[in-house]
């Protein structure tokens, strides 16, 4: 059932014909009185098009023939979900279809188009993190005299080869580790006679939040929370960094990046006398090397096309450090909200936990994700890198041969309980329409039930075109 907003505004579309249609016919008119008086060898302009026409208002006569179809489409398809569902779909601020707008809905990954969204105003477009090698010890001839501390700079992208090799998008943005050992081989060290100890304290330590399920700290759905993270805190690749490993468990993040570096070291000819493991640097330590992350709109950019969890997660804690100086998942969510807040979001509903959608208590509308991207310029880096039906990221193996391909730019959100999609669409026919769609419930169709929405939303417009409704030429 469609609900009273759009049938207001086919209401207030016909009312705007009537009356412009009136206006077009006064002004017309008073025009070829001018022409006639100013002009009178002139011939008249021959209208083919007359003036109290339809064809006036291609506009609202391509709505008044596009929603009811579209609506009789989509009604009746949604209808059908297994669970709750919202729904907004508009064309320029218009609305054509919503359905539960006032429901307040577990969204899934679609929350982290407003996690990314803060990222970019606290922290910074160009912003890079981080990632340094630093001892109080004395250098002396290349000879690092005691122990070296692997900083954490909270760069989530951090891989080694093996490791890269089991992502599942084979274009997602990395940085790679080794470059790390590459640069302290470039400084002239040729030996370490202490240990290499891993530091995350720029971040809290807390490695996985009480209220996610146990489920998703297995199978990498998100990984051990570090602000110092190789492969994503998983086992499996300090021996061999650039093997595969199907085999592989999350570890301790610091102690497995300090590890790993020993290998790539001991690779290089550098000799590490100690051992590895974990240890905060000591006050005043000089940097001996470091490397830098992409930029943070670069990385938000993997977050929202892959949907991933564990950047996600490191850029609200990284949010929090920034804005008030407590590296928190609880600091970085509620500087989340103050930003969605002072940008003038409709809030009602809203409830964030963390910064991917994996807590189950997340809450959000159709309006505020609707609403967070139509604001945004098309060279924002959220828009961007929304994932492209059968094309891209998270949409690349969805949508295949089908009308949404290449015609979807969207982020998808998916749990047990939860389908989800927001995003942009260009239809057959009109302007490009903003859509947001969320199911909660146990539907047997899964994903499918987002990817039918999508088929039908760039459906809109099947009949005759924009052009084709337009005025005649004048003769």
């Amino acid at each position: 059932m469609i609900s009273a907003p759009t049938r207001s505004s086919l209401r207030r579309r016909s009312a705007l014909a009537v009356a412009v249609l009136s206006l077009s016919g006064t002004l017309a008119t008073a025009a070829v009185q001018s022409a006639s008086a100013d002009s009178p060898s002139k011939s008249p302009v021959e209208l083919q098009t007359p003036m109290l026409s339809a064809r006036r208002l291609p506009e609202v006569m391509f709505g008044a023939v596009a929603d009811p179809k579209f609506i009789a489409s989509l009604g009746p398809y949604l209808d059908r979900a297994a669970g709750t569902t919202c729904t907004l779909v508009t064309e320029n601020g218009r609305v054509i279809y919503s359905r539960n707008t006032d429901q307040s809905l577990a969204p899934a990954s679609t929350i982290k188009v407003l996690t990314a969204t803060a990222a970019l105003v606290v922290l910074g477009a160009d912003t890079r993190l981080r990632t340094s090698v630093v001892s109080s010890a004395d250098v002396r001839d290349g000879v690092v005299q005691g122990d070296v501390y692997v900083v954490g700079g909270g760069d989530p992208l951090l891989v080694t080869g093996g490791y890269r090799q089991s992502l599942e998008d084979p274009d997602q943005l990395t940085t790679d580790f080794a470059t790390l050992a590459d640069a302290i081989e470039r400084s002239g060290v040729r030996e370490i006679r202490g240990s290499i100890l891993g530091d995350d304290s720029r971040h809290d330590r807390t490695r996985w939040l009480p209220a996610w399920p146990t489920r998703y700290q297995i199978g990498g759905v998100v990984g051990p929370l570090s602000a110092l993270m190789v492969n994503d805190g998983q086992s499996g690749f300090v021996e061999q960094p650039d093997r595969a490993n199907p085999d592989r468990r999350a570890g301790d993040p610091p102690a497995l990046a300090a590890a790993t570096l020993k290998t790539l070291l001991e690779r290089k000819g550098i000799r590490v006398g100690g051992s590895t493991g974990s240890g905060t640097a000591p006050a005043g330590s000089d940097e001996i090397a470091g490397i830098d992350s992409a930029t943070v709109a670069e990385i938000v950019g993997e977050m929202i096309t892959d949907s991933d969890n564990t950047t996600a997660e490191l850029l609200t804690r990284e949010i929090g450090r920034e804005a008030s100086g407590s590296p928190t998942s609880v600091a970085g969510t509620a500087a989340i909200r103050s930003v969605l807040e002072r940008l003038g979001l409709p809030l009602d509903g809203f409830t964030i936990n963390d910064g991917s959608g994996l807590d189950p208590a997340d809450r959000v509308t159709c309006p505020l994700l609707l609403a967070a991207l139509e604001r945004l310029p098309e060279d924002n880096p959220i828009i961007r890198s929304l994932a492209v039906a059968g094309r891209t990221g998270t949409l690349r193996k969805r949508l295949l041969n089908t009308a949404a391909a290449g015609k979807v730019r969207a982020k998808t959100g998916t749990l047990n309980t939860v389908n989800a999609l927001v995003g942009f669409a260009e239809p057959k026919s009109g302007p490009r329409l903003v859509f947001s769609m969320i199911e909660n419930g146990t539907d047997p169709r899964g994903t499918g039930v987002t990817d039918g929405f999508a088929e039908r939303v760039v459906m809109f417009g099947d009949g005759p075109s924009l052009d084709a409704l337009g005025p005649l030429p004048n003769r």
